[in-house]
């Protein structure tokens, strides 16, 4: 696909996986458009990668205060993320196999962005403040919400800060917790490929640049979408998800 487009996959990439958005919708019609017959899954993995170095990058001081917080409060913590964890996976498992076909067919990419716009619509609804943490039973529900959000269209972030959102925490701790859990999801994700055989045959230095890209891009795009949570301001993009599920119609 060249240097040049796999670096725009990368910042498609960075700026689409932290907003509530739909990363893999937007990478499921771009290899549509670009006509990435095959290996389109696994220089999204590669991408994927990039944002999780964002992620570690800009929740690095959060990280290291769990690290130093007490074992009772440390504890706690961990068992809301490994109740996460626990959840997501029969959901992830149960509708990978649809996710990734519907990764080649845009109407059904239409239906996860349709899903997102209405997610988007609640959460523009829901008061400011809120708990500075989720409960170890939050992690149960906000984990089940990320396996569902497997399916390309459905914003993972916009469904788990939603349902966290929902169950009464903060809207930053709420991303918080969305971004931190998306890091033992990403290296799964990760494995699973590598695996499988691979990274879909993708050119290294073209995943390599796309990798770069999205990592950069994922941290300017973090820092917005934590200040948009801030003022309550992230209705609007339903209109775009909106507008992106039309897309999704009209190449199907």
């Amino acid at each position: 696909m060249g240097l040049a487009a796999a670096v725009l996959y990368g910042v498609l990439q960075g700026l689409t996986e932290f907003l509530p958005v739909s990363s893999s919708g937007h990478l499921a019609l771009a290899a549509h458009l670009l006509h990435l017959e095959s290996g389109g899954i696994g220089l999204a993995v590669a991408t994927h990668v990039g944002t999780l170095v964002a992620v570690l990058w800009f929740y690095r001081r959060a990280i290291a205060d769990v690290v130093a917080q007490p074992a009772p409060e440390r504890g706690r913590r961990i068992s809301t993320f490994v109740w996460a964890l626990l959840a997501t996976l029969p959901f992830a498992l149960l509708l990978s196999g649809p996710a990734e076909a519907a990764f080649g067919e845009p109407w059904l990419v239409a239906v996860g962005f349709l899903g997102t716009s209405l997610l988007l619509l609640v959460l523009a609804r829901l008061p400011l403040g809120g708990r500075p943490l989720p409960a170890p039973i939050d992690g149960l529900l906000i984990g089940a919400a990320q396996g569902v959000a497997v399916w390309p269209g459905l914003s993972r972030s916009g469904t788990t800060i939603a349902t966290a959102r929902l169950l009464g925490v903060s809207p930053e701790a709420a991303a918080e917790f969305t971004f931190l859990l998306s890091i033992p999801t990403v290296l799964a994700a990760l494995a699973r490929e590598l695996y499988r055989g691979g990274l879909g045959g993708a050119p290294w230095p073209e995943m390599l640049a796309a990798t770069a890209a999205a990592a950069l891009v994922g941290i300017l795009s973090l820092r917005w979408l934590i200040g948009l949570l801030r003022r309550g301001r992230v209705s609007w993009f339903a209109i775009y998800t909106l507008a992106l599920a039309g897309v999704g119609l009209w190449l199907g």
